[in-house]
């Protein structure tokens, strides 16, 4: 299967179109690449001759990679290879026989990712792909910048329970991973049951598309997924070049607020912008403006300082 044969994503992309007039005018290269003994899915969007650096698009515990296409097309017209993996477990992407669905393999697999790519790498994560591109920068070898719209530490308890669908339901979670993990691990839940689903977007529509598509709410991922998640204690972290955070302003599911401790502990350089509104997934004016022109300032100062390495 490839999305080009897949009618979630000619949906998606008519979608983009009816709900927010936001054309998606290509589509990439689609091929699948061995990384960890996993065979990823990845999108790869190609600019116009040579690409300036890499922006590797990492998506949240509710999308996969093709999700992330409007950023995508529209960064490689600004001259930038963007590439959009499916990590282990979502999309299409084929786990290794011994996946046992352990978050750690996301931000590994980010970075091994970015480790093969030549010239500046930058990550740009949405959602809990936000923590997973920061942390994948603190393990790869020369990641030259991070994006993110969310930054969760989901190692919190009050933040994880926040982002389920229901408090109760995150609460009744933690206890379940403290005392009964070995049973709670085989739980699969639909993500519409286990995350607010109907809230990546203001739109309706939309909203209705990430809570029932088979590849998104109807998606069913085991509980160890999200207790792995949970193990990840963030005290601090460091990716080790320049991080932002573009915040949507209108966020009914994770809220600024619930980034904001994760973001004070980011040691080094780092920015926060809240955008005018903005759902989850921003594509709303003039959030998704607001976004597109914080993306293009962060990549050129990302570019000056490659040259400025070379010369």
């Amino acid at each position: 299967m490839t999305y080009d044969n897949s009618p979630s994503w000619h949906r998606y992309r008519q979608l983009l179109l009816d709900a927010f007039d936001l054309p998606v005018r290509h589509v990439p290269i689609e091929r699948w690449q061995t990384v960890r003994g996993h065979e990823v899915h990845v999108d790869e969007w190609r600019p116009n001759g040579r690409a300036i650096g890499t922006l590797i698009l990492v998506h949240g515990g509710g999308g996969h990679g093709r999700i992330l296409a409007p950023i995508a097309d529209w960064a490689a017209g600004l001259g930038w290879l963007a590439l959009a993996p499916d990590l282990p477990g979502y999309g299409l992407t084929r786990p290794s026989g011994d996946f046992r669905w352990d978050y750690g393999e996301w931000p590994a697999v980010v970075a091994a990712l970015a480790n093969d790519c030549e010239g500046p790498v930058v990550l740009m994560g949405l959602s809990v792909g936000g923590m997973t591109a920061a942390l994948a920068a603190q393990a790869a070898s020369d990641v030259r910048g991070v994006i993110v719209t969310t930054l969760l530490d989901m190692g919190d308890p009050s933040i994880f329970a926040r982002a389920a669908k229901w408090r109760w339901l995150g609460e009744a979670s933690l206890l379940g991973f403290r005392w009964l993990p070995s049973i709670v691990d085989r739980l699969r839940l639909p993500l519409r049951l286990a995350a607010p689903m109907d809230r990546m977007s203001s739109h309706p529509a939309m909203a209705e598309y990430f809570e029932n598509d088979p590849l998104l709410g109807g998606l069913r991922v085991p509980s160890r997924f999200f207790r792995t998640m949970h193990e990840v204690k963030v005290s601090r972290l460091e990716p080790r070049c320049p991080l932002l955070l573009v915040h949507p302003g209108a966020d009914s599911w994770t809220p600024s607020s619930m980034s904001r401790p994760a973001f004070d502990r980011v040691i080094g350089d780092k920015r926060l912008r809240e955008l005018s509104n903005g759902s989850h997934l921003p594509a709303e004016l003039p959030a998704r403006l607001e976004l597109e022109q914080e993306i293009r300032d962060f990549l050129a100062a990302v570019e000056r300082a490659d040259l400025a390495r070379t010369q």
